[in-house]
């Protein structure tokens, strides 16, 4: 279990989705940003600002290496806000464009002066104050591959190129298990899978690695919560290709906070058959979110049944989406 720590406040902005709407209504609960035409592509990106420090957390990077930056500077976000960037998982629409948002922060500071008895450990410790951690689990380095019906096998998938990353002023952090981001804010490390939810790992997935090829089962995939104090569980994924209730249920088992708040991203159930999105939209009205946001990957049949049979908490997902959480 986590270290108990929450959050007085936080905020998430969706800054890449693949639905863009001009004319979109904003409430109480959302603001959205119609000031000017967003970018929509297939791919998430989000940032989380916490106790309105005015710092950031950018949680994905899209698919493009257009829409994030683009819409970053539509909606004035100062690119130096952002302290840190953690990745859901090593699929292109999730992190397109982290090195063309690396060079727009610029971490890698000038060169400077040294005295001549300053040691290797030294410059690498000023270097790392400098850089951007980047977090991710280890398998989301893969090279992967996809199986086709007859045999046959379509890849390589190239991993993120991390070391442009790193050329680039990311600090590269690995973590299979829970990471903490800020004060409250964690991502979940690896989700381990005990429901009936299928549909967001394909059979057909493979990795390559030096003993040949594998099952690729995404074990990199992993989701943010955030304690929010006396309010419950922020849970925001990526694609849940572990699955949402798992992700949920995994983020209650580690933080040890049963109450869930709001849930907010890609729920992976575009490629679901009806059983397994009814049985989701239960486990989802049972818990009872407050507040419900499917992003991305969930798909128009399951985003349709939640808003049907969870039309209190179901507040629609478009890029420029804001959400702020306080507790009262």
């Amino acid at each position: 279990m986590l270290k108990s720590s929450s959050t007085k406040k936080t905020k998430i902005t969706i800054l890449v989705e693949n639905k863009a709407d001009l004319i979109v209504q904003s409430s109480d609960r959302v603001k959205y940003f119609t000031d000017e035409p967003l970018l929509a592509e297939h791919g998430f990106s989000a940032l989380v600002e916490l106790n309105g420090s005015g710092e950031h957390v950018l949680w994905d990077a899209g698919v493009s290496r257009i829409a994030l930056i683009n819409n970053l500077k539509l909606m004035k976000f100062d690119p130096g806000t952002i302290k840190m960037i953690a990745i859901s998982h090593g699929h292109l629409d999730h992190y397109a464009a982290m090195k063309d948002l690396l060079e727009l922060m610029d971490p890698i500071p000038d060169a400077r002066e040294w005295s001549p008895s300053v040691s290797s450990s030294q410059v690498d410790a000023w270097q790392d104050l400098h850089r951007v951690p980047v977090i991710l689990h280890p398998a989301a380095l893969r090279e992967r591959w996809s199986g086709m019906e007859n045999e046959t096998m379509v890849g390589p998938y190239p991993p993120p190129p991390w070391k442009e990353w790193e050329s680039s002023g990311a600090r590269m952090i690995l973590s299979e298990g829970p990471y903490q981001l800020a004060e409250g804010c964690w991502t979940t490390g690896y989700v381990p899978r005990k429901s009936f939810e299928e549909a967001g790992r394909s059979k057909k997935r493979l990795y390559r690695n030096a003993s040949g090829f594998n099952p690729d089962q995404l074990e990199d995939d992993q989701a943010i919560l955030i304690n929010l104090e006396e309010k419950g569980l922020v849970v925001l994924s990526g694609c849940a290709h572990s699955g949402i209730v798992n992700t949920i249920e995994h983020a209650r088992m580690i933080s040890g906070v049963d109450r869930v708040h709001a849930v907010i991203g890609g729920f992976h159930l575009a490629t679901a058959g009806d059983d397994e999105i009814i049985q989701t939209v239960e486990y989802l009205r049972e818990i009872g979110p407050e507040l419900i946001v499917p992003c991305h990957c969930t798909g128009l049949r399951a985003i349709s049944h939640i808003a049907s049979e969870m039309s209190d908490a179901f507040v629609e997902g478009v890029v420029g989406a804001c959400f702020t959480f306080q507790n009262n």
